[in-house]
């Protein structure tokens, strides 16, 4: 009988879901990143994506090297990944290791009226899945909170070393890559301390807008009918305070190679 309560309590500790949900921070261990390329393929990053956020439904694993940051994610739900269109997969850093705000990067958010002109009825171009026009409507990677770059847009073709891409895989699954330098973020290799990272599908759930699963399964849920307005102005602001989707915390010091 003691083994198997051992047992159980070992798995509820180890266990990221488990701890995600009774905490809202999982404990784990960065690993060093080597010969991964920002494509939105996900074979560099090994068999599968270690890490799973339940709540959300996509799994993430986080890499460092000594220069950048690496994130993955990998979505399967399509109500899921039309919302991402709509508002981002959001990557957080926090040097201190607080579970608070940080320098954030969005993405893939498409750009409304490119993807509207893909999707116009007069493209004989159009494609029949709204997910690859949202695709194709891709232009920016939205940033907020970093020291030295202004909040807003920047061009995927940038000279900050921020870059990220997106993907539909063959099993249909949205893939999304996103590499941040170290510089930027004003951290070292070598510093040792305990960082803090937040990983979520960006958005807010406001209570009558339209945002409810039922919604969003007709045709994907067109992304910009969604009822979001948090951070891009995509709509506007409600009177009462809408609930931002809940992320999961990692907390750990880079990994050294």
């Amino acid at each position: 009988m003691a083994i198997i309560i051992c047992t159980i309590l070992m798995f509820f500790v180890t266990n990221p879901t488990f701890a995600q949900r009774n905490k809202g921070e999982v404990q784990q261990s960065l690993d060093w990143a080597s010969g991964i390329i920002i494509d939105g393929q996900l074979a560099d990053w090994g068999d599968s994506l270690v890490y799973e956020h339940a709540t959300q439904q996509f799994h993430y694993h986080i890499k460092n090297d000594a220069e950048n940051v690496y994130v993955a994610m990998r979505v399967q739900d399509k109500d899921r990944q039309m919302q991402i269109f709509a508002q981002g997969l959001a990557f957080t850093v926090n040097k201190k290791g607080k579970k608070r705000e940080g320098p954030t990067v969005y993405f893939p958010v498409a750009d409304r009226l490119a993807f509207r002109s893909i999707m116009s009825a007069d493209n004989d171009d159009r494609p029949d899945d709204m997910r690859k026009g949202a695709l194709a409507a891709i232009r920016a990677i939205h940033i907020m909170r970093f020291d030295d770059v202004l909040d807003g847009q920047i061009s995927l073709e940038n000279t900050y070393g921020i870059h990220a891409q997106a993907t539909l895989d063959t099993a249909d699954a949205l893939c999304v890559e996103i590499v941040v330098p170290l510089k930027r973020l004003g951290i070292s290799i070598d510093d040792g301390d305990e960082l803090a990272f937040n990983i979520k599908i960006n958005g807010v759930m406001v209570p009558g807008s339209g945002t409810s699963a039922s919604t969003m399964r007709r045709g994907y849920g067109y992304p910009y009918g969604y009822g979001y307005g948090y951070p891009y102005g995509y709509g506007r602001q409600m009177p009462s305070k809408p609930r931002e989707e809940p992320g999961v915390w990692v907390k750990a010091p880079l990994a050294k190679e």
